[in-house]
């Protein structure tokens, strides 16, 4: 039989591997070493997938077109790292308020933040950024979760994502070496992934 002929076969990787991400998936073709392109099942938006990463079904939420929230998961085993990534997509006109939204975002238990946020421009969308760090002890071990979060919102449409980026080591005991500048490069350049569909 013609090998051309066979069925594309799935790339060897958490994302593809995992039956509920792959539906995610608009193709095993990388955007960028490492990463695939993920489409909301509102189809709102799309954005880069890190290759080492599941979403989670059980967390998983959608409503009609204009709601969906996603868990996000991911294990670098050999840096002894794990991180996860929070988003909630909303298509609907109390997007708009931009100082409401923030409040929200600063006061949810996953960003517990008080501060300012840096405004970022992109072509189709405004990224409103901030960046904390969470001591937390788990049985009697300590651990820092660095978390990188932003409120990015459509220029042209009532479309807005909260995205919250949290990496921390698996295993406090064995430690772990966190590149806090490169976590956040990791964690913007998956935000200005985001690319609204209007």
């Amino acid at each position: 039989m013609d090998s051309k002929a066979q069925p594309e076969k799935s790339p060897d990787t958490v994302a593809f591997q995992d039956k509920f991400t792959r539906e995610f998936m608009v193709s095993s073709k990388k955007v960028k070493e490492g990463y695939y392109l993920f489409k909301s099942k509102t189809g709102g938006f799309t954005m880069w997938f890190p290759k080492d990463a599941k979403i989670n079904r059980e967390w998983y939420e959608k409503r009609d077109e204009y709601f969906e929230s996603s868990v996000i998961a991911g294990v670098r085993e050999r840096e002894n790292i794990i991180y996860n990534i929070d988003m909630v997509y909303e298509n609907s006109p109390i997007t708009d308020d931009i100082d409401t939204n923030l409040f929200l975002l600063s006061s949810s238990a996953y960003a517990n933040y008080d501060g300012e946020y840096t405004k970022i421009k992109a072509d189709r969308s405004t990224i409103y950024f901030a960046k904390n760090e969470q001591h937390i002890s788990v049985d009697n071990k300590k651990d820092i979760v660095y978390q990188f979060f932003a409120y990015i919102k459509s220029n042209h449409s009532h479309q807005a994502v909260w995205f919250i980026y949290g990496v921390s080591c698996i295993d406090a005991d064995r430690g772990c070496h966190i590149d806090v500048d490169k976590e956040e490069e990791k964690a913007k350049m998956l935000m200005k992934s985001i690319e609204f569909h209007d």
